[in-house]
């Protein structure tokens, strides 16, 4: 392997602290939020109840669900004291949430006798630390590595140790495994009769650009391949662009929040554009009526200012979002910026 990537990704990381700092809550249906889960634990998933889902759903599904408010503070806490430890392996990380992050061990991993030996000892060294589980992914980038961690839940591993044994594992799953690929482009691929990932195979790199578009094209071409060239960047301080509405009358439709989402999106882009920027992460900040704060984020494999691009991964962020639910703030923002060079100019 000519580099060696890991992802961690820590279990239920919200809802895990609670149990662990309330025993009496372990074996319980348990979610962490207000208006919407955050984060729900395993019992509570057994019912099919997930991140993003509105409690009301929840409660439905789970009628005896515990319901515990956000604490973020804490929970900050303990992902720095996680991201300390990291940080004593190796700088070569890249933190892309307070649960999880990469990490290069491609120099590291020489002094283990075992990819797996390392893997293991990576866990036992934050559950002594934090008493809390987390599950790893090791793999020959980025995107194998990401979804390797998933694949032995919780607390597990699993080793991707070259690119035919990934595409292998890859080819006979859902399309929807490829990161990228929401509930929106799930339907359109599947009216092209695409439902696993190996039926992109007969598809040429300009097919499916022509298809899909450019982003789209591109990141069906190279993930069913197993390809992806990004770099385990370590976060540096950013600073971000972005604009958000607060509004009198709450929007309680989709096509009510995705016409106001458009309008700050263009907005904000015109910024990023005018300062002669590039982003890798676009941000989606929503207040409920009730008076909770959402974000969720998505970090992309390279910076960009192609508009459709960023507008296609905002959407994505817009299909985790409960339908029937009452707005009063929407707020866009673009992260991970650098200065547009020559050298940064798209290929195509």
């Amino acid at each position: 392997m000519d580099r060696i990537i890991m992802h961690y990704d820590m279990d239920c990381f919200y809802a895990s602290i609670e149990m662990r700092d309330n025993p009496k809550y372990k074996g319980i249906p348990l979610v962490v939020g207000g208006g919407v889960v955050t984060t729900a634990n395993y019992e509570a998933r057994k019912y099919g109840i997930h991140s993003a889902m509105s409690v009301f759903e929840a409660k439905k599904l789970c009628p005896t669900l515990l319901v515990i408010p956000v604490d973020k503070e804490k929970y900050i806490k303990v992902s720095q004291t996680i991201q300390n430890l990291v940080l004593k392996i190796t700088k070569k990380v890249e933190f892309i949430a307070l649960d999880e992050g990469y990490i290069d061990i491609t120099d590291v991993a020489k002094k283990f006798s075992s990819l797996e030996g390392f893997a293991e000892k990576f866990k036992e060294r934050i559950k002594y630390h934090t008493n809390l589980t987390c599950s790893v992914g090791i793999g020959i980038n980025k995107l194998s590595a990401k979804i390797a961690s998933g694949i032995n839940k919780p607390s597990g591993k699993y080793i991707f140790h070259s690119q035919i044994e990934f595409v292998n594992y890859l080819k006979d799953k859902d399309i929807k495994i490829i990161q990228g690929v929401g509930k929106k482009f799930k339907e359109l691929l599947n009216k092209d009769k695409i439902y696993k990932v190996g039926d992109l195979y007969k598809y040429s790199f300009m097919e499916l650009i022509g298809k899909y578009g450019k982003s789209r094209g591109e990141l069906l071409y190279l993930s069913c391949r197993g390809l992806d060239y990004s770099e385990v960047e370590y976060q540096k301080p950013t600073h971000s662009i972005g604009n958000e509405n607060t509004y009198k009358f709450p929007l309680d439709s989709i096509e009510s929040i995705k016409k106001e989402m458009e309008e700050i999106f263009n907005h904000s882009y015109e910024r990023l554009v005018k300062q002669g920027l590039l982003s890798k992460t676009i941000v989606l900040k929503l207040k409920f009526s009730n008076g909770e704060l959402i974000t969720r984020s998505k970090t992309l494999s390279r910076t960009t200012d192609i508009k459709e691009t960023l507008f296609e991964n905002l959407e994505v962020l817009l299909e985790e979002i409960p339908e029937n639910i009452s707005i009063k703030l929407v707020g866009i923002s673009f992260g991970n910026l650098s200065k547009k060079s020559i050298r940064q100019l798209s290929f195509f």
